[in-house]
């Protein structure tokens, strides 16, 4: 190995301070688009006590409706929804939700283009407006006894990350971030695994980071020598600016569900009885995309 070179805090601290102001670019600019898109029928059969609990309708081999090459589908994102038909002899009116962000059990913060559909919901303390509950985010209402509606755009994610963020940076989190990184106490760098996503964006900033990590030492040619505070700072950035805009599905358990207020005050009742089963379809064309799977850096 060849010998490190220690900088003096206060040498480091300098360095900080030019960096700290300076905004990254995360893009490389060799990645592609690809999105998909797939039309999805939801079909509930309920009662109406059971469309009071909400009737939940699962997307049946969701594996292989949202297929695509080499693709997990447990780690989706949709990019919109929108609604092309509908169907209902229920005579109230039906909230449609989805669990769109299923994937952790903090919602993340991010706001629909069409607006959050906000109903009446019933707790414990009475009737409340809500935009959902249980994971599930509600994005259609359904009139009664509605038969047909144009078509219309319920779902688009506002400052989601870019399509080409989505790609590059889909595969990282917040937990695997300092997998391939070795730190030593005391000391003012870490060795980073060559094909790190850090490393790459560093190598775009060089400029502003003023390093650049083809320049830096290298071991066994399989770790890069980073100052410390310049890692941290791009990790963080990253965190903040691109992976906390990534809300990620698994399309492999998306579900529907399909809810109307107390049976007890429906405007009239289902001609077989309480027993008798409603009717509610609709028709989703929903567009998503996967991130793209990073190639492993080979090891001399």
């Amino acid at each position: 190995m060849s010998k490190m070179n220690r900088k003096s805090d206060a040498k480091v601290e300098e360095e900080v301070d030019a960096t700290e102001s300076a905004k990254l670019d995360f893009l490389e600019t060799s990645s592609s688009n690809k999105s998909n898109t797939v039309r999805v029928a939801l079909e509930c059969n309920a009662t109406a006590r059971q469309l009071q609990q909400g009737a939940v309708v699962p997307v049946n081999n969701a594996e292989k409706v949202f297929s695509a090459i080499n693709a997990d589908t447990s780690r989706g994102i949709l990019t919109s929804a929108t609604v092309l038909s509908i169907y209902s002899d229920v005579p109230e009116s039906v909230t449609v939700s989805l669990n769109i962000f299923n994937k952790s059990s903090e919602q993340p913060e991010i706001d629909n283009q069409k607006g959050w559909l906000h109903v009446p919901t019933q707790t414990d303390m009475g009737s409340r407006h809500s935009a959902g509950q249980g994971g599930f985010r509600n994005l259609l209402n359904i009139m009664p006894f509605e038969k047909s509606r144009q078509e219309v755009s319920i779902y688009s994610p506002e400052d989601i990350a870019s399509d080409r963020y989505i790609e590059q940076y889909g595969n990282t989190t917040s937990d695997n971030m300092y997998e391939g990184v070795v730190a030593f106490p005391e000391e003012q760098y870490y060795l980073v695994k060559q094909g790190h996503v850090v490393l790459d964006v560093i190598r775009q900033n060089w400029e502003q980071l003023g390093v650049n990590p083809d320049a830096e030492h290298h071991f066994n040619n399989k770790y890069v020598q980073v100052p410390q505070h310049i890692f941290d700072r791009v990790t963080k950035d990253l965190q903040e600016q691109v992976l906390s805009r990534m809300p990620f599905t698994n399309l492999s358990a998306l579900t529907a569900k399909f809810q109307t207020k107390p049976a007890a005050v429906y405007s009239s009742e289902h001609m077989d009885g309480s027993n008798g089963s409603f009717k509610v379809c609709v028709e989703m064309q929903l567009n998503y995309q996967y991130p793209s799977q990073r190639e492993e850096v080979a090891e001399e």
